[in-house]
Formats: C-alpha cells, structure tokens, sequence
C-alpha cells in the first residue's frame, strides 16, 4: 500500500506505469488484430499505411492502395476530437473528461467493431479501430512525468537509450530506472502484439473485445482516482519517502515559470540547492495533498524565517492550492516575520497573500528576485 500511496501523491493515475502498460498491451493488441483479420492494415501505426499507401500507389494499384488512405484520415479525426476533448477537460477543471469518457468512448467502438459482422467491409472496421487508437494515443502521452507513446515503439526506444546514456556517460542518478521503465511498455507492446496474433486466428472478430477490456480495466483505475482525487486537502510536513516527487514538482514548475529569468549560473544554483536540501539539517519540507496527490510543495528554514521555494504543480495554478498551502505555513511557522526572495512571475501571488516588499528587484548569483517579508501581527489586522 506504501508503494501506491506513495505512487498517488506525485502522479495522476493515468500516468502510472501500470497504466501504461495496460495501454500499449491493448495498442499492440489492435496492431495484429487488424493486420491479421482486416486486410494487413495497422490500426496504429500510421507511417506503416503511409508506406504502404505509396508502394501501393507506385505499384498501379490505384484504387486497392487508398485503402490505406482511410484509417490515416481516421486517425487524424481522433486526435482532433481527442484534443478538443482535453481542452473542454481544462475548462471544468476535471482530469476525468479528458481521459475517462474518451477511454469509455474507445472501448465503445471496440465492442461495436466486435460485434460487427465477417461481411462488413474491411475498410470500415479499420477506420473505427483507427479512430479509437487515435484517442487513446493522444490523451495518453506522459508516463510518470516523461513522455511516452502507447501506439508505437520508436520514440519509446529513443528514449529508453537516451536514459542509458545519461545513466552510463553522465552517471545522472535515476536514469537507468527511467530506461527500465521504456523498455517495461516496449515490451508490453510487443506482448500485445503476439496476444493479438493469436486471439486474433482463435476468435477473428470477436478478438477485438480482448483489448476492450484490457481498456475497461484502465477505465476502473482512473475512475477510482478519480473518486479519491475529490476527498479532502491535506497539508503536512513531507516524509523523506515524499521527497522525490516534491522536488520534480518543484523543478518543473521552476523551469516554467523561473527559469527563463535566471542567467544558467542561477538555475544551476537552484537546481543544486533543490536536490540538497534533503541531505541539510536547516530546513523542512511541506506538501499539499488532494486526493492523496501531491499539489504544492514549500521548502522553508526550521526555524521558520525564511521560505526558500513554493511552488505549484504544473497545470494546477488557480485552483487555491498555492494559497492553501502558504497560508497554513504562515499560521504554523514559529517566527513572527517570514521573509522571502519573490521570483518576478510569482510577485503579485505574494502580495496577495499579504506579503510586502522591503526592497527593488536585486540579481544575485545569476537569480533575479524580490525581497519580501510576512509580518504576522500585520496579517491579523488586515
């Protein structure tokens, strides 16, 4: 249970492993149920029909290569619909719209194509196939906060060597559990593959609603993070065990929003700072926590006088957390005055949370920053 708790706290549950490779087990699945039971075409990899669409061509085929043409356009159509979803998933503030009910809409044409009968036109059962594969490959990109794919194994590759590289050459801590975990969906995809060969000269058509449950167990994972995600904020002092995941909040936020304002001698000092503190006894770690993930995180000195980083997980700004999480700090901190060095984008935040300057933007050591201080007696009178 500690590994899933742990898990939930710096990761949505569509972005798990698990559910990753759930997803490229069913990706490969379709790869070799449409190849072997509707007329050599993949449901996913589209420069294969792209290929196959040009020898065809080239060949004077004519007409039998398009074909190929179909389940590309279909493709297309999916990943438009998939991104307008996700968009309107961004507007109700709700993970589920953008991942659950398109999920719940693959599986449909899943079951449709399964029932659909041996006469009905090749053509047709591939563009739907397609169509769900569209989906599912576009609302399903990050793995545990890299970038993944479930409907193919080349930029997957790519970056499982990537990762063995800066694990071999650059000896970067953690990479090569990285490239494990590339190589984990690969495989995944290919198990999918070889299970769909099978199934496929087994059941023919009805080999499809293998994948669609593989699907509606990914769908019952997501739901139950879902229902988790609405229970109530927590905010704590962070475990060491909690750490991992609140400094990849921290850098990522960081590199958005800081960054791009610091000279590389100043993100190199941050980013040393950020992945020592742990080994320092001066300061403690805090975490906001809603549905048991992990939403801000705050990095202040012991003794409470200084905050050395806030930060809100990427995509989740605007929705109170921030505020939450600080002013529970600010209530909880043992000094009377917390001062702080305001980075230029999160300036107007600290004032609102009541935070005042006490002198002009200032460069030091290639960060550029505002200094700020919180008086509490000040606080409670306004």
């Amino acid at each position: 249970m500690r590994y899933f708790r742990k898990k939930f706290a710096a990761f949505p549950v569509y972005e798990w492993l698990e559910i990753g490779l759930l997803l490229c087990l069913a990706g490969g699945f379709l790869d070799a149920y449409t190849y072997v039971t509707r007329g050599g075409v993949f449901a996913n990899a589209q420069t294969g029909n792209l290929i196959l669409l040009a020898i065809g061509l080239a060949a004077g085929n004519g007409i039998a290569a398009l074909r190929y043409l179909v389940p590309v356009l279909l493709f297309f159509a999916g990943v438009f619909l998939s991104e307008l979803l996700l968009r309107l998933g961004k507007k109700t503030r709700s993970d589920f719209r953008g991942h659950g009910f398109v999920l719940a809409a693959e599986i449909a044409a899943l079951v449709v194509v399964g029932f659909l009968p041996a006469d009905v036109p090749d053509m047709l059962v591939n563009a739907l196939v397609s169509f769900a594969a569209a989906v599912q490959f576009d609302n399903f990109r990050r793995l545990e906060g890299k970038p993944f794919a479930t409907a193919f194994c080349t930029g997957n590759l790519r970056s499982a060597t990537e990762h063995v590289f800066h694990a071999v050459v650059e000896k970067q801590k953690g990479a090569i559990r990285t490239a494990c975990k590339y190589f984990a969906v690969i495989a995944a995809f290919l198990a999918g593959v070889v299970a769909g060969y099978f199934a496929s000269h087994t059941l023919g058509e009805y080999a499809v609603l293998i994948a669609a449950a593989v699907l509606a167990v990914v769908l019952g994972l997501i739901l139950g993070g879902y229902a988790l995600r609405k229970k109530r904020i927590r905010i704590h002092r962070l475990a060491a065990d909690s750490l991992p995941a609140a400094q990849s909040l921290i850098w990522e936020s960081f590199s958005r929003f800081v960054a791009p304002v610091f000279r590389p001698e100043g993100v190199e000092q941050f980013r040393r700072f950020l992945y020592d503190v742990p080994l320092s006894d001066a300061y403690e770690w805090y975490g906001l926590f809603a549905g048991g993930m992990l939403k801000g995180a705050l990095i202040a000195k012991k003794d409470g006088t200084h905050i050395a980083a806030f930060f809100t997980q990427n995509g989740e700004q605007g929705r109170g957390y921030g505020g939450k999480l600080m002013r529970w700090y600010l209530a909880n901190a043992g000094a009377d005055t917390v001062t702080v060095h305001a980075s230029p984008a999160g300036l107007p935040a600290y004032v609102r949370l009541g935070f005042t300057a006490t002198g002009q933007e200032t460069e030091e050591d290639g960060m550029l920053f505002i200094p700020m201080k919180y008086e509490k007696n000040i606080g409670k009178e306004k």
